[in-house]
């Protein structure tokens, strides 16, 4: 039995980009588990995302998530299994 992959990152939108908005299309990727805007430095805003696929699905969320308008930069935080 296989079991399901947690990938946990921060998603930094480009200069000008609503951070809720960016939410929003993060949270449009099959696999979200979750999307929320969190402060970041100097007044900045980021987007904190979890996804989860199974093992062996071999799904690149952090390349899924650079592809959305609006994103400057991923870095993911955590891979792990689930359950």
């Amino acid at each position: 039995m296989m079991g399901k992959v947690l990938v946990a990152m921060r998603v930094f939108p480009v200069e000008g980009q609503d951070a809720a908005e960016l939410a929003e299309r993060v949270k449009a990727v099959e696999g979200c588990n979750t999307s929320k805007v969190e402060d970041y430095v100097f007044g900045t805003k980021i987007v904190k995302a979890s996804f989860v696929c199974e093992d062996g699905e071999n799904r690149d969320f952090e390349e899924e998530v650079k592809k959305i308008a609006g994103v400057s930069e991923v870095q993911v935080d955590e891979v792990g299994l689930v359950s």
